[in-house]
C-alpha cells in the first residue's frame, strides 16, 4: 500500500472515530444543557479555528501562566472564567473537551458560566475555552496533584486553570482580583 492510500485510511478512521466521539458526548450535553444553547462545528470548521489559534505554552511553570486552588474555592475559577467571558463580545464563545477531542462546540456564554464544572466532570479531565474572535484561550481542568510551591502538604483535588499567553493572564487575573 502506497502512502496516499494509507494516509486516506488513517483520515477515514479519525473521522469515523469524531463522529462516535460526538455522538456519545451529545446525549450528556443534552443531560445539563437545553439543546438551543449548544451546537457542534464542522470537523472543518473545527480545525481550522484550532489551526489559527495559540499554542499550548512551551512551559506553563517557567512562564508562569498558570493558577491552581483548591477544588472547594470554586469562586475564584468562576471569577477567572468570568473575566474570560467578558473579554468576548459575542454571546458566544467555543469549548473543546479534551477526552471527547473531536472538535469544538459553541456554547452560550450564559450556560458556560453556570455548567463549566459539569461539563469539566462530563469530560472528566480538562476543558478549553476559546474566543471566537481571537488566538487566546483558557484550560480549565480538574486533577489530584500537588499545589506547586505546596508540594509539602501532600496532592490534594485543585482546579488548575492554564493561559494561552501573558497578555489574556493579565487581563483575567486583573478584573478577578478586583471582583474578589
Amino acid at each position: 500500500m502506497i502512502d496516499k492510500e494509507k494516509n486516506r485510511i488513517a483520515e477515514l478512521r479519525w473521522e469515523i472515530e469524531r463522529k462516535e466521539k460526538r455522538a456519545k458526548l451529545e446525549p450528556k450535553l443534552n443531560s445539563i444543557l437545553p439543546k438551543n444553547t449548544f451546537d457542534f462545528l464542522s470537523f472543518e470548521e473545527s480545525d481550522s479555528f484550532q489551526s489559527e489559534t495559540d499554542d499550548w505554552p512551551n512551559d506553563k511553570w517557567k512562564e508562569n501562566l498558570y493558577f491552581q486552588t483548591e477544588i472547594e474555592n470554586t469562586l475564584i475559577i468562576q471569577n477567572i472564567i468570568k473575566s474570560f467571558l467578558d473579554l468576548i463580545t459575542d454571546s458566544e464563545l467555543y469549548i473543546f473537551l479534551m477526552n471527547y477531542n473531536f472538535g469544538l462546540i459553541k456554547i452560550t456564554k450564559e450556560k458556560l458560566s453556570d455548567n463549566w464544572i459539569d461539563l469539566i466532570e462530563i469530560d472528566q479531565d480538562e476543558i478549553y475555552l476559546f474566543n471566537p474572535k481571537s488566538t487566546g484561550f483558557i484550560c480549565v481542568e480538574k486533577t489530584e496533584e500537588f499545589i506547586r510551591e505546596r508540594e509539602n502538604e501532600g496532592r490534594k483535588w485543585i482546579y488548575e486553570i492554564t493561559y494561552s499567553n501573558h497578555e489574556l493572564k493579565e487581563k483575567c487575573e486583573s478584573t478577578t482580583y478586583n471582583n474578589v
